[in-house]
């Protein structure tokens, strides 16, 4: 058993929804909001709680895999929701956490595939969430619907990459895409080269391997201490 977290960052309202990876989609261990008022002070220190609030949810369900909706910065909230981006990526460094990220654009095209994510909005968003989870009469927060469907196909891309219980055939023509995805260009001045779009091929960008970024670091650290030694070794 593994549980992963579908997070949707706010500094306001955070949702989450917690999957054991070995249950079904339409079963979730946990859901909800996680939330900062002015009552907990300036900016900064709503930023640490929010981050301390998703530390907590990380132990609390020993979770080692998120699936995250990527933030959407635009002119009135970039510096914030850049600056909530690295208090919980430093929550993901300090855990060793594995997280995958779906922009939104990304995220409402893998839930709708065969709309333009143009017209998906949130409604829609809440109500396939309420059809999976069979809530239909009952509230369903937007954020929390977000949370559901960014962990739900972070749960796939956890039994895809890591189980192997799902195989390519088992994925949607635009899931796979967006997993695995390679474009080669047949003409023009790009013609031969070869992008490679899927999220497996853009660490650091759409997925972040915390716990490898922390070994690669110390190996570093243990390489320059060993050549300093050496160069000293060879200055005497």
């Amino acid at each position: 058993m593994a549980c992963i977290l579908g997070l949707d960052p706010s500094l306001k309202k955070a949702g989450y929804v917690v999957f054991d990876s070995s249950k079904p989609d339409n079963v979730v261990e946990d859901k909800g909001l996680l939330k900062t008022s002015s009552l907990d002070g300036i900016l900064v220190q709503r930023l640490i709680k929010q981050a301390e609030q998703i530390g907590a949810m990380l132990k609390k369900y020993d979770i080692s895999f998120v699936g995250m909706e990527a933030p959407f910065f635009d002119a009135n909230s970039t510096e914030m929701l850049f600056a909530l981006n690295q208090y919980i990526h430093k929550v993901f460094l300090d855990n060793g956490t594995f997280v995958v990220c779906f922009p939104p654009s990304m995220l409402k095209k893998l839930t709708f595939p065969d709309l333009s994510a143009a017209i998906v909005g949130k409604p829609h968003m809440i109500h396939r969430a309420k059809d999976m989870l069979n809530l239909h009469g009952h509230r369903l927060a937007e954020d929390v619907a977000d949370a559901y469907w960014a962990g739900y196909f972070g749960k796939r891309f956890y039994r895809w990459h890591f189980e192997k219980t799902l195989k390519d055939e088992d994925l949607g023509e635009y899931e796979r895409g967006v997993f695995s995805g390679t474009h080669t260009f047949v003409r023009g001045k790009r013609k031969g080269v070869t992008d490679y779009t899927g999220i497996v091929y853009r660490e650091n960008e759409l997925f972040y391997d915390f716990k490898a970024i922390k070994r690669r670091l110390a190996d570093a650290k243990k390489i320059q201490k060993t050549n300093k030694k050496r160069s000293s070794s060879e200055a005497a």
